[in-house]
């Protein structure tokens, strides 16, 4: 419950604080401060300090998982408006009302991670979501911007609809919201009993961007400024897996419908990760490249899904944090560069090698070289769907689509080192590059040491 409260008094503050505080480093630095309080916030319910504690037990639970993964999503927040501090007043000129969305959306997170009833599930998705969809037409001057709005807003909506349908199927078999009960339902409605389970997982699916219901995702991503789409495909993208996991582990442990999961789940999964790397190997934008990159990515960390228990939580809190912070740095150099096209890129090598650097370990993360936190996430996936023998062919198509996302990750790469040309990009001042520091040494560390990010937290989180 801290992390829910103090997230929504932020975003309170930094609404009114936009009258008030006209300077857009200075309304970021207070933002990273209330990202602050939040792990703060959250560090102490993990020890047991709770506000409104015992109040509200059939709508916020206790998930020690949950506080866990919004403190790592919190602390990626604040490595996110640090890196973009110089960024967020050139969208426009409403800073203040920009980083209140932000902190309204991260509220919908933090219920997402401790809901104990699906009419707070609910709540918590459109919390998220909504205050996206208006940051998504935040740049006023661009047509693409307006366009991702509406995009967004219509097919969040239908998404919306698919996710009232399935709860309200889940509470007519079994007569409650409480997520502990819902695996228990009359036999009579079997039928529309796990109609309803399909229903939420076609829901969630469009929140994370997985195929079929990935079609907003290239258009959207393109059109919101990049700043914003930086936070969109990686804290929000981790917030709605957070919550999936958690709807996810109370399917009910039937051998049956067990197996028709595996191969629901099966089919999604071979889906989006075809579609998301031909769709990115296709593509002649970076920014978009980087959109269907974010399909591909959420086909592996759906692998998870296969066995919901404590290694599968771990796998993805672990795979959100290196895809995070590896698509926080590159984001950051397509803001720097104003990267339309690869050939955008071309020269960065030696106009900034440093900054071309950070975005090479980025890159080669994301496409899954060993020896990077990247190897590592993909490695815990895929072991996941590995522990059922039937999911072999899924392996092997993950594993092929694995080596064809290096083709257009490497492309950035020799755009940056190997191409002739000249980029007129200045050196980042020291902050910047001292997070880039920081980012290059989470996602090397991470692969060599994939047991620090527990070990980091002492907490026992499941």
């Amino acid at each position: 419950m801290n992390t829910i409260i103090i997230s929504a008094l932020s975003g309170i503050i930094l609404m009114f604080s936009g009258f008030y505080i006209k300077n857009s480093r200075a309304l970021t630095f207070i933002s990273a401060l209330m990202f602050i309080a939040i792990i703060i916030g959250g560090v102490f319910e993990l020890n047991g300090c709770k506000m409104l504690d015992g109040r509200f037990p059939n709508m916020i639970g206790e998930s020690l998982y949950g506080v866990s993964f919004i403190i790592g999503l919190a602390a990626l927040a604040v490595f996110y408006l640090l890196i973009n501090k110089d960024q967020f007043g050139k969208v426009g000129n409403h800073v203040g009302e920009y980083f209140a969305l932000i902190f309204f959306s991260f509220t919908g997170v933090a219920v997402l991670g401790q809901f104990n009833n699906l009419v707070l599930m609910f709540l918590g998705i459109e919390l998220m979501s909504i205050p996206m969809y208006i940051i998504a037409g935040t740049n006023k001057e661009s047509l693409k911007s307006t366009e991702a709005s509406v995009k967004y807003f219509l097919m969040g909506a239908f998404s919306t609809g698919i996710l009232l349908l399935g709860i309200t199927f889940l509470y007519g078999a079994t007569g409650t919201f409480l997520v502990d009960n819902i695996d228990k339902f009359d036999q009579n409605f079997e039928m529309i009993y796990y109609l309803g389970w399909i229903l939420i997982i076609f829901s969630f699916c469009f929140k994370v961007g997985a195929a079929p219901f990935h079609m907003w995702t290239p258009d959207v991503y393109a059109g919101t400024p990049t700043v914003f789409t930086s936070y969109m495909s990686t804290i929000v993208k981790g917030g709605s897996f957070l919550g999936f996991i958690l709807v996810m582990q109370h399917f009910p442990a039937d051998a049956e419908y067990s197996g028709y999961l595996r191969v629901l789940l099966g089919a999604i999964i071979v889906l989006t990760l075809v579609l998301g790397n031909f769709g990115a190997v296709t593509q002649k934008s970076v920014k978009k490249m980087m959109a269907y990159s974010s399909i591909a990515q959420a086909g592996f960390m759906l692998f998870v899904l296969f066995q919901v228990n404590s290694v599968s939580k771990e796998a993805l809190f672990f795979y959100t944090i290196v895809y995070s912070v590896a698509n926080f740095i590159i984001f950051y150099t397509i803001q720097q560069t104003k990267a339309e096209k690869y050939e955008d890129l071309i020269g960065l090598g030696k106009a900034n090698p440093f900054l071309a650097a950070a975005t090479s370990v980025a890159l080669i993360s994301l496409a899954g070289i060993p020896l990077t936190g990247g190897f590592i996430a993909k490695f815990m996936a895929l072991s996941i769907g590995g522990a059922n023998a039937e999911n072999l062919v899924i392996i092997v198509i993950a594993l092929v689509m694995a080596v064809l996302s290096m083709y257009y990750y490497f492309k950035v790469i020799i755009h940056m080192y190997f191409k002739e040309g000249h980029s007129n990009i200045k050196t980042q001042d020291g902050l910047t590059t001292a997070l880039l520091v920081v980012g290059i040494v989470i996602l090397i560390v991470m692969g060599i040491f994939p047991g620090i990010l527990p070990s980091f937290l002492a907490t026992p989180m499941w």
